[in-house]
């Protein structure tokens, strides 16, 4: 799908840079939502399903049916391919503009696009997982496992007990590790850059909410209005694709 977000001002992408420029820890927060605004769109009305579909409720008292709609969106997400936007964060992040990233995608575009290590704080939806022996399974092989069974219900292959997604679900918490890892590049950024979440589900929500207490400068782009959005130092209501993309070629050009 083409980006159908206007070219950013020139205005837009030196407000950006001079905001990097002048940070010695700037920290990226992702959204899901992230690479333009149809996806969102799209990505909006899959995030609904979840909350109904695809919670821990519905995992642990009817299993098969959760199945039937988490594996393929999960097989939709892990077909989706590094864009431009991904590649432009990761050269931020290799020159050291991006001091910390937190990511609230789970397809692990940003891994593959090469960002060093981003805190992914929803896990991923690449793998399913056996939580009695932990053993681990690739989409394909939990595909053929719901195929092969009556019930619809992926088992592990070395103890029998139902897999799971790695990623998280509605209702349960999150990664315990990854939410101490983004609080704690929270406490210490001195700038927090917000592409494409709306900040709406806690507690990601309130990951602003550290740096702001402590003087930091926020800076807002994404399509949707925030609850933060009258603290920010910047703030653009477009898909921040192409102003990151533009940002990455100003400060750091790709080779010829």
């Amino acid at each position: 799908m083409a980006d159908p977000s206007p070219a950013p001002a020139a205005g837009e992408v030196e407000a950006l840079a001079a905001s990097l420029l002048g940070a010695e820890r700037a920290l990226l927060l992702s959204g899901n939502d992230l690479v333009t605004p149809g996806r969102a769109r799209a990505d909006r009305g899959e995030w609904a399903g979840w909350a109904e579909r695809a919670n821990l409720e519905a995992f642990l008292t009817d299993p098969g049916r959760f199945w039937q709609f988490l594996l393929p969106l999960a097989e939709e997400i892990a077909a989706r391919q590094v864009a431009p936007v991904h590649r432009a964060i990761a050269r931020l992040e290799r020159a050291g503009l991006i001091w910390g990233h937190v990511t609230q995608g789970v397809d692990r575009l940003h891994r593959r696009a090469g960002s060093p290590d981003p805190v992914e704080v929803y896990g991923h939806l690449l793998s399913a997982v056996c939580t009695r022996c932990g053993e681990r399974y690739g989409l394909p092989e939990v595909r053929s496992l719901v195929e092969a069974a009556d019930d619809q219900v992926p088992r592990c292959t070395v103890c029998g007990y139902p897999l799971r997604p790695q990623g998280t679900l509605w209702h349960e918490p999150l990664p315990p590790d990854a939410l101490t890892r983004a609080w704690a590049l929270a406490g210490e950024a001195d700038l927090l850059v917000v592409l494409d979440s709306d900040l709406r589900t806690a507690p990601v929500s309130l990951l602003p909410s550290v740096p702001l207490t402590r003087g930091a400068a926020l800076v807002v782009l994404g399509p949707h209005p925030t609850q933060y959005d009258r603290y920010a130092r910047q703030v653009v209501h477009a898909g921040s694709a192409p102003l990151v993309t533009a940002l990455a070629d100003l400060l750091v050009p790709e080779p010829p």
